[in-house]
């Protein structure tokens, strides 16, 4: 095989975490009739790449593979079914696996076009938290301008993107973190309120920062207890939208608050929308386009990291240790 056909990668051979991952060269990966490949430029890390790891995300690439799910990058060549993109269109999208890796398959479902001027490292990160923060907030929650939303998880980066997303539609922010350490983080991505879920009750604290009026949308990424005391802060006909659930305890909702005020439990999963709605996501990506040219959207970048640092960065990112999005460098090596 060619040295050209080889590519730099980062691989797990076995599941469990913390996991012996390695860079090592691997052949590069070849595009069905739907795909593109793309040369990589930058990847975003996630807190779903630890679950991939351990075997317990709802998609299982088989061992061994490369990981990583979302990335920035540059059309090299397309599947004989690929369209509207081409050789040399710059891209953004979501893999099952192989982000962190020079080169990665992309479906055209899975993908669009960088919005002009935005830089490789935002791109990179910009895919998954704000696809995900719009699919849940307006389209499964039905945030409206005027109403009130708190975003569990906050300081993170689908917390972070949540809380743009709904200033963009309108709403006021209520942002609750794990401490007040990252209150000045969560302030600064345009929440109006903060409060903690780590100190304290966080429906007493929810309510008084709302004048005891409480929120209409809940976006929760932590689940645990934190949600149930979530539930508390909603008013009649709220929506609780459940997105994850970081503290690594699904919620148990109780039954009797869901029922006297009417409350709508829903879920979101946005990656399933992507091909089986790809025009829907076509539209939200340019209505995030949209937004982001206009400057309502400001993604922040917590830190660089290469290949080789990417299993200490997620070791650190479960410790709550960023405030932000997480980029590993790429075509560019250099941190």
């Amino acid at each position: 095989m060619s040295e050209r056909q080889m590519m730099r990668a980062l691989v797990a051979h076995q599941l469990g975490w913390p996991n012996p991952m390695r860079v090592e060269s691997c052949p590069m990966p070849v595009p069905t009739d739907d795909e593109m490949l793309v040369q990589v430029e930058a990847a975003g890390l996630n807190f779903a790449d630890t679950l991939v790891l351990s075997g317990s995300y709802q998609e299982k690439p088989p061992l061994p593979f490369v990981l990583g799910a979302e990335l920035c990058g540059t059309v090299v060549s397309t599947g004989t079914q690929v369209a509207p993109f081409k050789p040399g269109d710059r891209v953004m999208g979501q893999v099952v696996a192989g982000a962190y890796a020079q080169y990665a398959v992309l479906h055209q479902d899975r993908a669009v076009l960088a919005p002009l001027g935005m830089p490789a490292d935002l791109a990179a990160g910009f895919y998954i938290p704000y696809g995900t923060a719009l699919c849940a907030l307006r389209e499964r929650g039905r945030l409206k301008s005027g109403e009130t939303a708190l975003i569990l998880g906050a300081a993170g980066a689908v917390g972070q993107a949540a809380i743009q997303v709904a200033k963009a539609l309108g709403a006021k922010v209520v942002a609750a973190t794990g401490g007040s350490h990252n209150r000045d983080a969560v302030l600064k991505a345009g929440a109006d309120l903060h409060v903690s879920y780590g100190q304290g009750d966080l429906r007493d604290s929810v309510m008084d920062a709302t004048e005891g009026h409480g929120v209409d949308v809940v976006l929760d990424t932590v689940g645990g207890t934190a949600s149930r005391a979530a539930l508390r802060t909603l008013r009649f006909e709220g929506r609780h939208i459940v997105v994850g659930f970081t503290s690594g305890k699904a919620p148990e909702l109780q039954a009797n608050h869901v029922l006297v005020k009417n409350i709508d439990v829903i879920g979101c999963y946005w990656g399933p929308y992507q091909q089986r709605r790809p025009q829907e996501t076509q539209a939200a990506f340019d209505t995030l386009a949209n937004w982001y040219s206009r400057g309502l959207l400001k993604p922040h970048v917590a830190a660089h990291v290469g290949l080789e640092a990417v299993g200490a960065a997620l070791e650190r990112l479960l410790a709550r240790g960023y405030a932000g999005k997480v980029i590993v460098n790429i075509l560019n090596q250099e941190t």
